[in-house]
């Protein structure tokens, strides 16, 4: 029992014992991911549908600080866009719960071409082989794209254009054979290559490949002391057969040099009636990087990729939000069966934002 309760004896019956405790976050960005769930499982996750969300007091902050004072405009229309209130293309006999095709200026599209993996790589990294060893320059701006499939894709082809020689870096997969009962042992169920082809989220892939220069993102919190933290974006300096050199180019640590062994992974949600193991280097490229990695990231220079439109809540507007001016976006829409050149998909859960109108917001200057 806290200090709380000890003045105060209704604090027992209190959230938190009478604690304050400040929550932090924005209803416009994706929301907890629910695997398999549904649209209804997925607005029920939210805390502003749990049974704590009566005792919270609603503060927004009312200035963008990623924006300039100049860029009104532009982060007005960003908050439209994540409140689903955006200019739309009218469609007849729509629902309100289906997808919206929001107008998007045309100084920020792509026209479209045979080579959409060019175009997109050559709006955020522009006269890349002169600069991919620039720190700075690779800081500064990234592709970001709905599917860790499209990411790949990018990644690939700007580390082909890196004029060093490559290095693959195999995992090491298993079952935990203690995880798997006496009487039915899956280790003897799945071939290695079985093993091999399996894809997580948040986890490396089997092959890794890399060259000096390569820029790369942690995937697991290994050293937060020294930076080794999810989401640290670093470069490659140096590459050994058990252990990689990088140097940080993001957070508190930028421009350490630290070492990254392979690290035994597990995927947190999986499918599978057993405990997979990689044994791998907890990083990915990150020239290009999934909407959904890129939360908490700021940019100057940002390339939407949609090869597909985006599939849940906020996706599109954490995608534009992670620009610090508007000069520093541009979208290349390469979906199939796209009619229009000024329009992409937007999904917003309004639903969402029920709780939150119905309590009067303060604005925090």
């Amino acid at each position: 029992m806290g200090l709380e309760a000890l003045h105060d004896p209704s604090a027992a019956d209190k959230p938190f014992g009478g604690k304050t405790v400040v929550l932090g976050g924005d209803f416009r960005q994706i929301l907890p991911v629910i695997v398999q769930g549904s649209r209804q499982d997925t607005v029920k996750a939210s805390i502003s549908k749990s049974y704590l969300w009566p005792f919270a007091q609603v503060h927004s902050l009312s200035i963008n600080m990623r924006l300039r004072e100049a860029d009104k405009e532009f982060a007005k229309w960003i908050l439209e866009v994540g409140n689903g209130t955006a200019a739309t293309v009218e469609t007849e006999g729509r629902s309100p719960e289906e997808d919206e095709q929001v107008i998007i200026s045309d100084e920020f599209m792509i026209p479209r071409s045979d080579q959409p993996h060019q175009s997109i790589s050559d709006a955020a990294y522009p006269n890349f082989v002169n600069n991919y060893l620039n720190r700075t320059y690779l800081t500064e701006r990234a592709i970001l794209a709905p599917t860790n499939a499209s990411a790949q894709e990018i990644n690939s082809y700007l580390l082909s254009k890196v004029p060093s020689s490559e290095k693959e870096y195999l995992s090491s997969d298993s079952v935990a054979f203690e995880s798997t009962p006496q009487e039915d042992d899956w280790t003897n169920n799945y071939t290695q290559e079985d093993l091999n082809s399996l894809k997580f989220s948040g986890l490396p892939a089997h092959k890794l490949s890399l060259k000096i220069g390569a820029p790369v993102m942690m995937l697991r919190n290994i050293n937060q002391r020294n930076g080794l933290c999810n989401g640290t974006r670093m470069m490659i300096s140096r590459m050994g057969h058990r252990v990689l050199e990088a140097e940080i180019l993001t957070g508190t640590h930028v421009g350490d040099r630290v070492l990254i062994p392979r690290i035994q992974l597990s995927p947190t949600d999986t499918m599978h009636p057993f405990t997979f193991r990689r044994r791998q280097f907890p990083i990915r490229l990150c020239y290009a990087m999934t909407i959904n990695k890129s939360q908490g990231q700021s940019l100057n220079q940002v390339a939407l990729y949609l090869p597909r439109p985006v599939f849940s809540h906020g996706q599109l507007y954490v995608a534009l939000s992670r620009v610090t001016t508007p000069e520093g976006l541009k979208v290349l829409d390469d979906t199939e069966g796209g009619t229009r050149k000024d329009a992409v998909t937007n999904i917003v859960y309004r639903e969402i934002f029920s709780n939150l109108r119905a309590s009067r917001l303060t604005s925090l200057s």
